[in-house]
């Protein structure tokens, strides 16, 4: 870069960043769908990130082995 850099400046931290709650509707419909769909298909389908979906599942996974 050529030139004085503006000084970085932190965003506010009292600003509360948090994600919408994916609904239980959302989630109980994710888990009953054929293990054969992808996260990628599944996010697509109920408006979600393929990560979101990916974790409902994997979250599922862990809590049914601990018991």
């Amino acid at each position: 870069m050529l030139g004085p850099v503006p000084a970085f400046k932190d965003p506010d931290p009292k600003i509360p960043r948090r994600w919408e709650a994916v609904p239980k509707e959302i989630k109980e419909a994710i888990l009953k769908e054929h293990s054969t769909f992808t996260c990628r298909e599944l996010g697509k389908k109920y408006g979600i990130s393929s990560s979101c979906a990916w974790n409902i599942r994997n979250k599922k996974n862990k809590q049914t082995n601990k018991q």
